[in-house]
């Protein structure tokens, strides 16, 4: 009973993305969630057996718990094989020819690790794709430091289906070279077209509505070519710094257990248990945090407002421009959150109520100090339903606004969509309105359950929504209210 409690919460908890297309995947959602936890509670255990027991209930939930089961077989195991290698290396540009026929080995074996056997693959797959990435970053370095000549005719290939891997290494280098190069020459280009538009406004200002910048510089090609690598340059490193983030053995597994379950349908995924938290915080409107909004720039994540009232403005130990370079979890190892975008950020400063996260930060005057903060509950409410009254002649139209079907599943007086459109709704009818809008145009999904509630405000009684399970059978839910 506690398990299918349980199970029928998740399942409530699970919608998302598409407003109507919930139930073919939330049951399958629901019991991964359930799954991992069973797992990954087990401490003694090695992070090879917990993957690999994850890994075959994943595979007997695809194979028969989803709305379209699949039979996992050779098959199957060589689409996965397929698709992750995309999901590595989507351009064809840091892998070699060689790495993939060194894996062939592997591409009707998949299914047999999905049932249970070691898990081999993924381990094997990720150690090359590492090994290449940092090879290419090298070559990038190179490749950039050198002055482009852009009299010369060239070619590049930009349709990554018409491109097979890289023969060798220097067929890979080549590929490099003639990629940066085409940034480069963008980039170049649209600095040549702001010094010919400066040009031409300093000659007749007067006739142009645009205003000349005081202090722009006029600067000569070799100039132009060199800020525009140093641009190219600044936008790469970023991108081989974010890249290397994800070498970390959970995000790789978690992304070869997402390759899986995509196969499936484009609204399957698998939740890791900082992933799930963070999608129940947007559902439910409610976190436990320290009460900073972050922001990003080329210096890192750093903190853009503090909330008052919250953990950090009451400490006083954080001020605006502090820039986080470590994140811990109590008395935990720090994380390196260099180079890092600022939601992964958050999701490693969120956490349990009561519980303590230190932060490493920079100040503003170079000076690095580590920050004791407990988590506070916070509540979100711009993501909440709104009202306003819109005047057309001599008639009010009440206007409401929902960004979601947001439902607090974790207390029993947290937030619903359905109770807060109930409210406004009275609130409008007391204006006398003629009629009400709902604005669900940019809502992304959530709760099917609140849905049927809200629904239901606007007929006396009767049926809402149909659903059909994988054994064909209909279900109709109805508004008894």
């Amino acid at each position: 009973m506690l398990f299918l409690k349980f199970f029928m919460h998740e399942i409530m908890t699970y919608v998302k993305q598409n407003k109507w297309k919930f139930f073919t995947t939330l049951v399958l959602i629901g019991s991964l969630f359930f799954a991992f936890n069973t797992f990954h509670s087990a401490t003694n255990e090695s992070i090879e057996i917990r993957h690999r027991k994850l890994l075959s209930t994943i595979g007997r939930l695809v194979e028969s718990e989803h709305y379209s089961p699949r039979v996992i077989d050779d098959k199957f195991s060589k689409e996965v094989f397929d698709a992750y290698l995309k999901t590595l290396d989507p351009e064809k540009n840091i892998l070699l020819q060689s790495d993939i026929d060194s894996l062939k080995i592997f591409e009707t074996r998949i299914d047999d690790e999905i049932h249970g056997a070691d898990i081999q693959f993924e381990p094997a797959a990720n150690a090359i794709y590492e090994r290449r990435a940092k090879e290419v970053k090298t070559i990038f370095e190179s490749v950039i430091e050198k002055a482009f000549d852009f009299t010369t005719d060239d070619s590049l290939v930009v349709d990554v289906d018409k491109l097979n891997y890289a023969n060798n290494a220097t067929e890979r280098v080549h590929r490099w070279h003639q990629a940066i190069k085409y940034k480069v020459l963008e980039k170049y280009v649209s600095l040549v077209e702001d010094r010919e538009k400066h040009s031409k406004l300093k000659i007749d200002s007067s006739k142009s509505k645009d205003t000349i910048k005081d202090n722009f510089i006029v600067k000569s090609d070799t100039e132009l070519e060199a800020d525009a690598r140093a641009a190219i340059k600044k936008t790469y490193l970023k991108r081989f710094s974010q890249l290397e983030k994800t070498f970390d053995k959970e995000k790789r597994f978690e992304s070869f257990l997402n390759t899986i379950t995509g196969l499936m349908d484009p609204h399957t995924d698998y939740f890791a248990p900082v992933e799930k938290r963070s999608f129940t915080e947007q559902m439910s409107g409610t976190f436990y945090g320290i009460g900073a909004q972050l922001t990003q720039d080329d210096n890192g994540v750093k903190i853009a407002s503090i909330q008052p009232g919250g953990a950090a403005w009451k400490s006083g130990l954080l001020v605006v421009n502090d820039v986080i370079i470590k994140i811990a979890q109590g008395a935990e190892e720090p994380v390196d959150v260099t180079g890092y975008e600022t939601t992964e950020a958050v999701k490693l400063i969120r956490g349990d109520l009561g519980t303590e996260v230190r932060l490493t930060v920079r100040k503003p005057d170079g000076t690095t100090k580590v920050v004791s903060l407990i988590r506070e509950k916070i509540v979100l409410d711009e993501g909440f339903a709104r009202s306003a009254i819109i005047q057309s002649g001599n008639d009010k139209i009440g206007y409401i606004l929902l960004p979601d079907f947001y439902a607090d599943f974790e207390r029993e007086d947290g937030a619903r969509c359905s109770k807060d459109i109930a409210k406004e709704v009275e609130k409008l009818k007391a204006e006398k309105v003629k009629g009400i809008i709902i604005d669900i145009r940019y809502n992304g999904g959530g709760s099917l359950y609140e849905v049927v509630q809200m629904a239901g405000l606007f007929i006396d009684k009767g049926p809402i929504v149909q659903i059909r399970s994988k054994e064909g059978k209909s279900q109709i839910l109805y508004d008894e209210s």
